[in-house]
C-alpha cells in the first residue's frame, strides 16, 4: 500500500472545511477491504457506524503497510504511523484524516489508549514472526491483532457489566481464527506466513511443504476440522456477551458474528480445503444470514 492510502484524494477545501470527509475516507477503506464487516457496520445507528468506520480504518492502514510493502518500508511506515498517532491522540487533531478521526473517537468513547499500542505492537510483530510454536503463542498475537478490536468496539457500543469485555475478546479470537483459516493459501504464498500452530501441524501429520505445494490430504483435512471446531466453540462462547452490550449495538455485532462464522460454513462446503479457493459469502448469503439472527 502506498504511503498515501486515500483512494480518492480529498481537495484542500474538503480537508479544511468538512471533517465529515474523514468519515468518508474511513468508510471507503472499510467498504473496499472488509465486505462482511462493512455489511454489519451499516446496521449500526449513525454515530456508532461512523465510530466503527473510524476504528476499522485505524486497523486497516497499518495492516496494509505490513501485508503489502517490503519489510524495511513497512517498518518505517509503521514507526511513522505510531509516532503520528501518539501526537494525534495528545492533540486531538492531525493532518491525517484517519488519525484525526480516531483521536476524536478514542476520546469521545473513552477507549483506553493502551489498546491502540497493543494493536500496533502486533502489527510490528507481523514483520518478524511468520510461525507460531503453539496455540498459546498464537493467542498472544491474536490478543493484540483481534481481541483489542473487540475491546475497543465494546467501549464504542457501551456495556453495563465489565464481564462483556471477556466475551468481546473471545469474539475477536473467533473472527481472527476464521480469517487465518480462510487465508491459509494467501498468507503463505504471498507473505510466507503460517498462522496455524506448529505443534498442531505436527500432531496431525501436516508438513510445511504442503502449504507451498497446496497439497491437501486426509491429514490436512483433520487439521482443518480441528481448527474450525475451535473457531465454532469461540463463537459459541462469545455469544452470551452480545446481550451485555447496549441495545442499540447488539444487532450489528450479532450479524457480524454470524457473517464471519458463515465463512467457516463456506470452507466446509469446499471440503475444508483452503487451497480450493477463498471462502466467501455473496450478498444473498449475507442477507440470509442477517435475517436468520435479526430477531434473536
Amino acid at each position: 500500500m502506498p504511503t498515501n492510502y486515500l483512494e480518492v484524494p480529498l481537495s484542500r477545501k474538503q480537508v479544511e472545511h468538512c471533517r465529515m470527509d474523514d468519515v468518508e475516507v474511513a468508510r471507503r477503506l472499510n467498504k473496499k477491504h472488509g465486505t462482511s464487516y462493512y455489511f454489519a457496520t451499516c446496521l449500526f445507528p449513525g454515530h456508532l457506524r461512523e465510530a466503527t468506520f473510524a476504528l476499522y480504518a485505524f486497523f486497516r492502514v497499518p495492516d496494509e503497510f505490513v501485508d503489502n510493502g517490503a519489510p524495511e518500508q513497512a517498518q518505517q511506515l509503521l514507526e511513522n504511523w505510531r509516532s503520528d498517532w501518539q501526537k494525534a491522540y495528545q492533540l486531538r487533531d492531525s493532518s491525517d484524516p484517519v488519525l484525526r478521526l480516531n483521536a476524536q473517537v478514542f476520546h469521545r468513547y473513552q477507549i483506553p489508549y493502551d489498546y491502540s499500542e497493543t494493536f500496533l505492537t502486533a502489527m510490528f510483530r507481523d514483520l518478524s514472526d511468520t510461525r507460531y510454536a503453539s496455540y498459546a503463542e498464537l493467542e498472544s498475537y491474536m490478543y493484540g491483532s483481534a481481541a483489542v478490536v473487540g475491546l475497543m468496539m465494546s467501549h464504542v457500543i457501551g456495556f453495563a457489566d465489565p464481564v462483556a469485555l471477556e466475551y468481546a475478546q473471545k469474539l475477536g479470537y473467533a473472527m481472527q481464527l476464521t480469517n487465518f483459516l480462510r487465508d491459509i493459501d494467501e498468507d503463505f504464498q504471498q507473505r510466507g506466513r503460517i498462522y496455524l500452530p506448529l505443534d498442531e501441524l505436527q500432531r496431525f501429520g501436516v508438513k510445511e511443504v504442503q502449504f507451498a505445494e497446496r497439497h491437501f490430504d486426509a491429514n490436512f483435512y483433520s487439521l482443518m476440522q480441528f481448527q474450525m471446531q475451535r473457531a465454532h466453540k469461540l463463537y459459541e462462547d462469545a455469544e452470551p456477551g452480545i446481550a451485555l452490550l447496549n441495545s442499540e449495538g447488539r444487532r450489528a455485532v450479532r450479524v457480524a458474528s454470524a457473517l464471519y462464522r458463515a465463512i467457516l460454513t463456506k470452507l466446509e462446503q469446499q471440503g475444508s480445503n483452503p487451497f480450493a479457493g477463498r471462502a466467501r459469502t455473496n450478498t444473498l448469503e449475507k442477507v440470509q444470514r442477517t435475517m436468520s439472527v435479526w430477531n434473536v
